[in-house]
């Protein structure tokens, strides 16, 4: 099976150089999603976005919500409680 290339540096281009720039920043180091996003760098930016939204903790669920999805999700998979 071929396997997708990762890009670094001058190969993965601006805006991926900045995005895995920030990755490094933030976690120490580049990590392997950011050098493979690089081969398409506005689907890199989209995710690395959605990313921040999500991990900024403002789209938290309640509790009570929460617990209706898992029963939801249990009952879709034929799990009795």
């Amino acid at each position: 099976m071929a396997r997708v290339r990762s890009l670094e540096g001058h190969q993965a281009g601006f805006l991926s150089g900045i995005i895995q720039w920030m990755s490094r920043l933030a976690l120490g180091r580049r990590l392997n999603p950011t050098k493979v996003h690089a081969h398409a760098p506005r689907a890199m930016l989209a995710s690395s976005l959605f990313n921040v939204l999500l991990g900024s903790g403002q789209w938290a669920v309640g509790r009570d919500l929460l617990q209706l999805v898992r029963m939801r999700v249990a009952a879709l998979n034929g799990c009795p409680f």
